[in-house]
């Protein structure tokens, strides 16, 4: 069952009205249907790694992330682990199960501490029989996630893992430190190797050999951007995956463009760039 028990507490509608519109989700919501999703919402906190649901489970509701990172992810029986998207602050998720049957299509697990807002689903269904245009505000999220989702296999199918990395940095969110261009990873390498589609080691190597080339610029999580111009062709071009998804060294390897990116998460890391296997619809 998807983990809402245990520690979800209602929040004060006014507290909550404030979130809601501060997040970007929300903020074109009428001040009514605000109030009502307000009243109707509660709140829990979740642990680093601790999982909020799983493939298959009953789905009674979407979630709203206020603080922290979300995972979700998918799982091979072999136990391999690819990541189709990374939530971060004003992301919802879950909400693709609310307009169609069956359970959850993948497993969600908060990355770090994470305070999530949970809306049942029978406060929308009641808000849309008072007032149906609340749901285009949704479809037009499940629409967009559906063609994030379509890139996204687009990448991970059509292009090498040195493409997939720099979609993934292209469309992270970079910060302006003297002059220099870089991307603060939210995430691991380890997780980043799980959005890209490959294993940390290809990762490792793979940004090694983009810095050599004088692409990038690697510090701990700090990628300096130093030829953006380079990334955006070796994101452009289409490769032949070699072993553990990279492409041959010098060959064309371009592995998850744009879509991709934006489909796994926004935020540095969670930006997708890289070729993130979101579930465009959960």
């Amino acid at each position: 069952m998807i983990n809402v028990k245990g520690h979800f507490a209602a929040m004060t509608d006014a507290a909550l009205v404030l979130t809601l519109k501060s997040q970007e989700f929300f903020r074109a919501l009428p001040p009514g249907q605000l109030a009502a999703l307000a009243a109707g919402a509660v709140a829990k906190t979740y642990a680093a790694r601790t999982r909020v649901a799983s493939e298959g489970d009953a789905v009674e509701g979407f979630f709203l992330v206020l603080t922290g990172k979300v995972k979700l992810f998918k799982l091979a029986p072999e136990g391999k682990e690819q990541t189709l998207y990374v939530f971060g602050p004003g992301e919802p998720f879950c909400l693709g199960a609310l307009f169609g049957e069956g359970g959850f299509p993948a497993h969600a697990e908060a990355l770090t501490r994470s305070r999530l807002a949970y809306f049942p689903g029978r406060l929308l269904t009641d808000m849309a029989r008072d007032d149906p245009s609340i749901l285009f505000h949704f479809l037009r999220v499940v629409s967009g996630r559906l063609f994030q989702a379509m890139e996204l296999i687009e990448s991970l199918s059509l292009r090498g893992l040195p493409g997939r990395i720099a979609g993934f940095l292209l469309h992270a969110r970079e910060i302006d430190q003297d002059g220099r261009r870089l991307v603060a990873l939210s995430v691991s390498q380890r997780e980043l190797a799980k959005i890209v589609g490959a294993t940390p080691e290809a990762v490792s190597r793979t940004l090694g050999r983009m810095s050599r080339q004088g692409l990038v610029r690697v510090t701990g999580r700090e990628i300096e951007l130093c030829d953006r111009e380079g990334l955006l062709a070796v994101a452009a071009q289409d490769g032949d995956p070699g072993p553990g998804g990279e492409a041959s060294p010098g060959g064309p390897g371009g592995p998850g463009g744009p879509g991709a990116c934006r489909a796994l998460g926004r935020d540095a890391a969670a930006a997708t760039g890289a070729a993130k296997a979101k579930d465009g619809t959960a």
